[in-house]
């Protein structure tokens, strides 16, 4: 079963040539298959200022950041039932409090770098 026809607002029926280099074109393609997007629909998103979707590179970042900020929670639990047990001091808890922020800001708060071009 193929996919639904689009109404005649949606059709794309006109075609536009950009004429480009070879290092251009291949430029666009590694960029396109980054977002995991063809190059007409990475091009258009491009061109009309859509969103475009996070890079896969960025997500296995973002993953990575995520996997060392719950390790950083971990550590902070057993510190905490540790403290509260009253078998250990608060030595290295402020510099892990900072070090799960810093984690958490990079994951939260960093610019997206390639989604507006």
């Amino acid at each position: 079963m193929g996919a639904p026809r689009k109404s005649p607002e949606k059709k794309r029926d006109v075609r536009t040539a950009v004429m480009l280099t070879a290092l251009e074109r291949a430029q666009l393609e590694e960029r396109a298959g980054a977002c995991g997007l063809s190059l007409s629909e990475f091009m258009r998103r491009q061109s009309l200022g859509r969103a475009m979707p996070a890079a896969a590179i960025d997500n296995r970042a973002r993953a990575l950041l995520a996997t060392a900020l719950l390790r950083l929670g971990v550590n902070l639990n057993q510190i905490t039932r540790r403290m509260n047990a009253g078998r250990l001091d608060s030595f290295g808890l402020p510099a892990l409090i900072e070090d799960i922020r810093s984690h958490l800001d990079r994951i939260t708060h960093e610019p997206d770098r390639d989604r507006a071009g």
